[in-house]
């Protein structure tokens, strides 16, 4: 049996058993339309048939396509419209479910018609908006999610006002090799020396949108908080004191806290982070306190268990994430232990190839916003021993159906230093 063939049988097995499952349950059946769910609702078993549907109908239409197609039908071009619809306002113009010339949408818009007509079927050959008729449009359901989803609309706009501008190799070239968080793709596109949650923190309305646009990836399917309350660490040992570095108004401590009575918790974070937030849940204000603290300054909590980074380490280069790691030593007693919740990249070609772009695209991005970077489990392991070698390296524990790991070191600090 070829490839296409096994792949279309692929397809074959399980789009049937997607459609026995929602024909017995009397779901609506998939469509571009509007008020329809956001995603469909499959048991796990079946989710893991609709994956393998979507890898095999990639592949086999990247096949079909041969090489020079591949290499010339890349997604870029859809972003190209797609910011026009965005920063125009082009979902908002007329109503879900009515019907709109390109004249009228033009005078709401402000572009003149010719425009409207040509951004507006680029897109519609990616299923965004419907041509009914010639010169009148109806919404999709990607366009009705682009009128009236608040994240999905910031995700957005932050990828095609904040990410697509920013390409990293301008920044490359005049700054080459530099691990410094203002030397970016970003920092040429704003005009600006300042790494960009400065010059975001000058616009509350773009911080705004790019805090929104990454809550929405961020919550997504592998971010859940459960993946934090299930490490195993938490019911391996008695109990102690974590302190929780750069972790904002504490919502995965509080949910540990409320699993486990006998750790406490101190969250650390910059102090306007701190003064915003919200009420602890009743019973928690003797177990959960706050703290204002910058990472890269000394550790003022001596003596605890667990220092905890979620999601931390990787929007800073090795150069400032030693000094992160570094700035925790004075305050280190033996056996305590460094957790960080983050992204360990896979080895290559061990994923499926829509995980496998997700993560490779992720690591570009940090680059051109941050000059970060997403590490590998060598990685991270010689970014502890560059830090000091009385950091021994336990492992990393990557948890089923989570997209980051446990990053394990504990501070021995009679181990015996590599000459």
């Amino acid at each position: 049996m070829s490839r296409i063939q096994e792949l279309a049988r692929i397809i074959a097995v399980h789009t049937d058993l997607i459609d026995l499952f929602i024909t017995s349950k009397d779901q609506q059946q998939p469509s571009f339309d509007i008020n329809l769910p956001e995603t469909l609702s499959l048991p796990s078993a079946l989710q893991e048939s609709r994956k393998l549907v979507i890898e095999a109908m990639t592949e086999l239409k990247e096949l079909l396509q041969g090489p020079k197609e591949l290499l010339l039908s890349n997604s870029s071009n859809q972003l190209l419209s797609l910011r026009y619809i965005y920063h125009f306002r082009i979902a908002h113009s007329f109503p879900v479910g009515a019907e709109a010339t390109f004249l009228q949408i033009s005078k709401v818009c402000g572009l003149n018609e010719p425009d409207v007509r040509r951004i507006m079927r680029h897109e519609m050959a990616h299923r965004i908006f419907r041509e009914v008729q010639k010169g009148v449009v109806v919404h999709t359901g990607a366009s009705q999610l682009l009128a009236q989803n608040r994240q999905l609309q910031a995700w957005v706009g932050t990828c095609v006002e904040e990410m697509w501008p920013s390409a990293a190799v301008p920044a490359m070239i005049k700054w080459p090799n530099s691990q410094k968080p203002s030397h970016t793709g970003f920092s040429l596109a704003n005009d600006t020396d300042e790494p960009i949650y400065e010059t975001l923190r000058k616009d509350p309305q773009r911080a705004a949108r790019f805090a929104e646009g990454m809550s929405s990836f961020a919550t997504g399917a592998g971010y859940e908080t459960q993946h934090v309350v299930e490490y195993s660490l938490w019911s391996s040992i008695s109990g102690g004191l974590v302190v929780d570095c750069g972790g904002s108004h504490g919502d995965f401590m509080i949910a540990i806290a409320k699993k486990y009575p006998s750790w406490n918790f101190i969250v650390q974070d910059l102090a306007s982070t701190i003064e915003s937030r919200p009420e602890l849940p009743p019973g928690l204000e003797n177990r959960v306190t706050f703290m204002a603290h910058d990472f890269f300054t000394e550790q003022p909590v001596k003596n605890a268990d667990v220092y905890f980074f979620r999601w931390i380490f990787h929007n800073w280069s090795d150069r400032y994430s030693l000094r992160i790691l570094r700035s925790l030593i004075p305050a280190l007693k033996p056996q305590a232990r460094v957790i960080i919740n983050d992204a360990c990249l896979p080895e290559p070609n061990t994923l499926p190839i829509m995980a496998e772009r997700s993560i490779r695209s992720m690591v570009l991005s940090m680059l051109q916003i941050l000059n970060a970077r997403e590490r590998e489990k060598q990685d991270w392991e010689d970014v502890f021993k560059l830090a000091d070698p009385r950091f021994k390296f336990l492992g990393i524990q990557q948890p089923q159906e989570s997209r980051l790991a446990f990053i394990e070191a504990i501070w021995e600090p009679t181990r015996v230093r590599d000459n």
